[in-house]
């Protein structure tokens, strides 16, 4: 890793060697030190050089160098939030610097790191249209395609992804947009399984609702019947009793009747008895034959409420055994 930094330095120095020819050697110095220190991956302590450089109005040429320094020492740090204000900072001051191209990149990198993705997707377009043939095209496309995946917009992202695997299968990003795409037709397959558990999920909580529904209404359709069944049990009783009073004073009645009845035999018995020791005596025959004739027609009395009762009798057990077999 280190080896990788010291050979980075190097081309950054010789890099720059032609472009500080003729300036200031102390602002030259300056920067060449920044740079080092950056290369050693000290970038807290490359920060302070590269700033110096931009704040120079006196730095020339160096001052843009400065910015742009600055800005990859803040995207070094992880610090997104102001490697983006250094890198807005950079292209507002210095439009059309042939850096540009490379923080335009940056700063769609930087808008996908602090998740800001419709952003990222914008500003990583416009450099693909500005920059057909730019050093970071693929790495651009790709890192749109993370974006969109990121947003939820899958088809979208797989074509960006095959487009990185097909056209630059060279760059470094052609192996990751591969790993990519069989994640893409992993998450087709989840999401068919998902939309399948969801519609099983809800035909189950339809058939569910729809059992609590007909158990719902049987319970009320039970309660119903037995509440029905109940006054009918209440009715059945109510008039089973009636009809045990009815017939329970029909009972009073026929021994009350038969007490006077048994009286007015013994009466009867009296008269016959009294007719038959007076068969003898004209005038005493004529003397009861009024009382006689009272008691034929208490007979006849007698006779006719016997029968009366007999009928009720029979009318009320009828009656009765109709009751029970309903």
């Amino acid at each position: 890793m280190n080896l990788k930094r010291v050979f980075l330095a190097a081309a950054l120095v010789v890099c720059v060697v032609g472009f500080v020819a003729g300036q200031s050697s102390s602002n030259a110095d300056a920067l060449k030190r920044g740079i080092e220190l950056f290369a050693d991956g000290r970038y807290t302590e490359a920060l302070p050089l590269f700033d110096t450089l931009f704040m120079d109005p006196g730095a020339g040429a160096y001052r843009a160098e400065g910015a742009y320094w600055a800005a990859m020492a803040h995207i070094a740090t992880g610090d997104a939030k102001s490697a983006d204000k250094a890198i807005d900072t950079f292209l507002t001051s210095f439009p059309g610097h042939e850096r540009s191209a490379e923080l335009v990149y940056q700063r769609g990198r930087l808008a996908f790191l602090l998740k800001d993705y419709e952003r990222a997707v914008q500003v990583l377009a416009s450099y693909v249209s500005s920059y057909p043939k730019g050093e970071y095209l693929s790495a651009a496309i790709f890192w749109s395609a993370e974006s969109l995946y990121a947003l939820g917009r899958i088809p979208d992202a797989e074509k960006l992804y095959r487009t990185v695997v097909e056209r630059y299968p060279e760059s470094v990003k052609a192996e990751a947009a591969r790993y990519r795409l069989a994640l893409v037709q992993f998450k087709y397959r989840e999401d068919e399984l998902l939309t399948l558990l969801k519609w099983s999920h809800e035909e189950s909580l339809r058939i569910i609702e729809e059992f609590q529904r007909r158990e719902k209404a049987y319970e009320q359709a039970l309660a119903v019947y037995q509440k029905r069944y109940g006054e009918a049990q209440m009715g059945t009783v109510a008039a089973q009793t009636t009809l045990e009073e009815q017939i329970a004073a029909l009972k009073r009645s026929m021994d009350d009747m038969a007490s006077r009845l048994q009286e007015k035999d013994v009466r009867v018995a009296e008269l016959e008895a009294a007719l038959s020791s007076a068969s003898s005596e004209p005038s005493t025959a004529t003397a009861m034959a009024g009382p006689v004739g009272a008691d034929a027609e208490l007979l006849a009395m007698k006779e006719q409420t016997l029968s009366l009762i007999e009928f009720y009798l029979e009318k009320l057990s009828g009656d009765k055994a109709a009751e029970g077999t309903k």
